[in-house]
């Protein structure tokens, strides 16, 4: 019961943060200052991972939410292709858009409008490759390279992670309602979901019929 309670207040949650997505897109283009909202939540992101692990991206994402909340009742929902969650072209996301980034603030002079602007535009660059590939495949396929969860996933302690026990009879349910579509089975051996391939939304907790899986510290 409690992990249903859980899985409506995360659905509650995303409803709730979904529409700052097109706020800051729309809007920013009139109030650059808008664009220090997606800021807010880089910092919020990067300051919570050592706290909650990847909590962030699960729950609190407004572009999470936006992706599995309205764009995904136009999805085609086809299976994701395993270059998504490749290490080179996760990290080559890093260094494009991080690059391009760093480089507008930079020519931006400092001046508080046009940082504003810079993070407008990030937010709808990053909204624009995500809504492209998840109409095609699933509608968080973005989360496998996000550049901010990306970097999460090497940040996250080992205290918030999703842990796999020998109960699991890798009946492959949890990567049919996994957003990344992560196998957590896979992972009976290890114990545990590396961090870069989970988001914490514990879907697949919530429908394992064994209860094998859980959040929790790794120890060893």
């Amino acid at each position: 019961m409690k992990k249903l309670r859980e899985k409506k207040n995360r659905k509650l949650i995303q409803y709730l943060l979904a529409p700052l997505v097109p706020l800051v897109i729309v809007g920013g283009f009139y109030w650059p200052y808008l664009g220090y909202l997606a800021l807010a939540m880089m910092v919020t992101m990067l300051i919570m991972v050592f706290f909650r692990g990847r909590f962030y991206c699960g729950w609190l994402c407004a572009m999470g939410g936006f992706h599995e909340r309205a764009l995904a009742k136009f999805s085609l929902k086809r299976e994701m292709p395993p270059l998504f969650k490749k290490t080179w072209f996760r990290w080559l996301f890093v260094v494009l858009l991080m690059g391009l980034m760093l480089s507008r603030l930079v020519m931006s002079g400092g001046d508080p409008a046009k940082v504003g602007a810079v993070f407008v535009m990030m937010w709808t660059v990053a909204t624009a490759i995500a809504i492209a590939v998840g109409l095609y495949f699933k509608p968080r396929s973005w989360c496998n390279f996000c550049p901010m969860g990306s970097m999460q996933g090497i940040m996250a302690p080992n205290t918030h992670i999703l842990r796999v026990t020998p109960d699991c009879k890798q009946c492959g349910l949890c990567q049919k309602v996994c957003p990344l579509q992560t196998n957590p089975g896979a992972y009976r051996e290890q114990g545990f979901v590396p961090s870069l391939e989970c988001i914490r939304c514990e879907n697949c907790a919530v429908n394992c019929p064994r209860k094998a899986l859980s959040v929790g510290k790794v120890t060893g």
